[in-house]
């Protein structure tokens, strides 16, 4: 919707919200990425489920036009408000976010049918 014309400069709308830490492992640009790229993996490579979970973020709801404009005055966002400079243009149009993909939540068990998570086979 916001970056179609320059899907590498769209925001990244995943997050490592938890885990278990080793000397090996690196954050990149924030909690948006983290390495080695395995651990974001939810199936092992030898078969089986490995546990994961979702991060409901609360993005693009409607306090977005506020918080772009608030965003325009902090100037304290990364890359000049980049992201948020697009959010203002694009919600001006009053766009419809909803889309022949999109899910109303019911609850995590749908995230894991989807196959955005897995509880893993101990759960």
């Amino acid at each position: 919707m916001f970056f179609s014309d320059l899907p590498e400069r769209a925001p990244a709308l995943n997050k490592i919200p938890l885990v278990k830490w080793q000397r090996s492992y690196a954050y990149v640009s924030s909690t948006h990425m983290l390495l080695p790229r395995g651990l974001n993996l939810v199936y092992d490579e030898w078969g089986g489920e490995k546990a994961s979970g979702c991060l409901l973020h609360a993005k693009f709801i409607h306090t977005l036009v506020d918080k772009a404009a608030e965003e325009m005055d902090r100037r304290q966002h990364y890359a000049n408000s980049h992201e948020y400079r697009a959010y203002r243009a694009g919600l001006a149009t009053q766009p419809d976010l909803w889309t022949k993909w999109s899910e109303r939540y019911i609850n995590w068990r749908q995230l894991e049918i989807l196959g955005l998570m897995s509880k893993g086979n101990w759960a």
